[in-house]
């Protein structure tokens, strides 16, 4: 969109739909998911396929509820997130809000049935597609509604793809007391993922209220971690946690050894980028976008407490209501920080506020696993190797600070 030469405003409104369709979307989705990654290991094996299509059942009803509400109360609900009224394209928004949140299961249920190669083929070719039809909506028609339009259809595609995948791999069979069961469960890791997730949309509505629209469009493409980041660490944790509900203590050697050779990839990786970014962002946007490559020096940092994975251990031993709570004070303290830091040191005080608040979870998480569930550190995570890395990460960002004005 940038390259095409598309102004922040224009480009603000692309991102504030898909931001309302996100924030109504992400927590319910994955934490349903989650729960089918953890609930899932505890049935017998005619149970299992059995589940997945209950999973599925529940993920088409709650995305039909909210693609519902967001039809009908659209313009209300566009203000409230957004400060703005009258977005285009509400019924391609309303097909996405069906299609999309639900396709999360794809890749779940290969994993569950260690098709890893299946799960490659998937994402490379459903995402290629996705990259070919956008530059096409972008350079053959150059609005906003066609993009929009393109990528609800892309999300169609992957929902078709989903209905198939449950024909063959779940037994159509709707199960009352799994569903109910299966629901209670998956609850308060909903709930988990909204506190833990959730101050990616609390923080684009700060600046939306406390910044313009075009600043918002700056925040967007700055506020993000290093994508392989989380792809790679997020696969760990999903692909462990299974393993972990049945042997705790080799699942977390197998932690402690692979999170090494993470650490190995992707820390030299996020410090070259905190050194070069603000030339990346240049080249891959404009220099308009500078002081986004500020904000995502600062998200990258999130590598010291994301490459952790105490949560695996507290899924295993189901402390999912103590998660809960450790999370809910997690998004107290990036609230009150990304007010307090926004009004005295703009967008890159809300990036701070994100990175102090995760490092206040990582550490109640590890905390309570040792104190609580006699789990040490050193147990899952190789304190030698990630106390180097972390010294060598914040002197780099130290470094970048003295080294580039971002303006």
């Amino acid at each position: 969109m940038v390259k095409a030469g598309w102004p922040k405003e224009k480009v603000a409104i692309y991102e504030l739909l898909f931001f309302a369709a996100h924030l109504m979307s992400f927590a319910w989705s994955t934490g349903v998911n989650n729960a089918l990654l953890a609930y899932y290991p505890t049935l017998q094996e005619d149970r299992k396929r059995v589940l997945i299509f209950n999973a599925g059942l529940l993920l088409i009803f709650l995305s039909g509820i909210v693609a519902v509400v967001f039809w009908l109360f659209n313009e209300p609900i566009l203000y409230i997130l957004t400060d703005l009224k009258n977005l285009p394209c509400v019924e391609w928004i309303t097909l996405y809000l069906i299609c999309s949140p639900v396709t999360v299961l794809i890749q779940t249920i290969y994993l569950l049935r260690s098709e890893p190669q299946k799960i490659t083929n998937y994402t490379h070719a459903i995402f290629l597609l996705q990259i070919a039809i956008v530059i096409a909506a972008i350079l053959g028609h150059g609005t906003v509604e066609s993009l929009v339009i393109i990528i609800a259809i892309w999300s169609l595609v992957k929902f078709i793809w989903l209905i198939v995948i449950l024909i063959r791999h779940s037994h159509l069979q709707f199960d009352a007391v799994l569903f109910r069961a299966f629901g209670w469960f998956a609850i308060p890791l909903i709930f988990q993922f909204v506190l833990s997730n959730g101050m990616e949309y609390v923080d684009g509505i700060i600046v939306n209220h406390y910044f313009s629209a075009a600043d918002f469009t700056v925040f967007r493409y700055g506020s993000r971690e290093l994508p392989i980041t989380v792809i790679l660490v997020v696969s760990l944790s999903s692909a462990m946690i299974p393993l972990a509900v049945k042997h705790l203590d080799s699942t977390l050697e197998e932690i402690k050894l692979r999170t090494r050779k993470l650490m190995h990839v992707l820390f030299p990786l996020s410090i070259v980028l905190i050194l070069i970014s603000p030339f990346i962002y240049t080249i891959v946007y404009s220099r308009e976008y500078i002081a986004s490559a500020q904000l995502f020096n600062i998200y990258l940092l999130i590598l010291t407490t994301r490459i952790l994975l105490p949560q695996v251990v507290m899924y295993a031993q189901q402390r999912n209501g103590v998660l809960l709570f450790m999370t809910f004070l997690e998004l107290i303290i990036n609230v009150s920080l990304s007010i307090w830091w926004a009004q005295s040191m703009g967008l890159a005080g809300i990036a701070y506020a994100t990175v102090v608040a995760n490092i206040c979870h990582s550490l109640m998480m590890v905390g309570y696993n040792y104190i609580s569930l006699n789990v040490s550190p050193s147990s899952y995570i190789p304190l030698n190797t990630y106390s180097i890395y972390v010294v060598l990460i914040i002197g780099a960002y130290i470094a970048s600070t003295q080294m580039y004005t971002y303006g």
